[in-house]
């Protein structure tokens, strides 16, 4: 049962990485704090 589990999770874990690193790559810091510079690789996914 727990390796079933381990084993759709990391089908599904993946995909919700790279859904998050396009979203943050499209917006800007909006706190006091830097932002930090996106890997090179993520700047194909920007959409300007």
């Amino acid at each position: 049962m727990f390796k079933k589990i381990c084993f759709s999770m990391a089908k599904i874990l993946p995909a919700i990485a790279l859904f998050i690193g396009v979203i943050s790559v499209n917006s800007a810091c909006n706190t006091v704090f830097h932002q930090e510079k996106a890997p090179a690789a993520m700047e194909k996914y920007k959409k300007f």
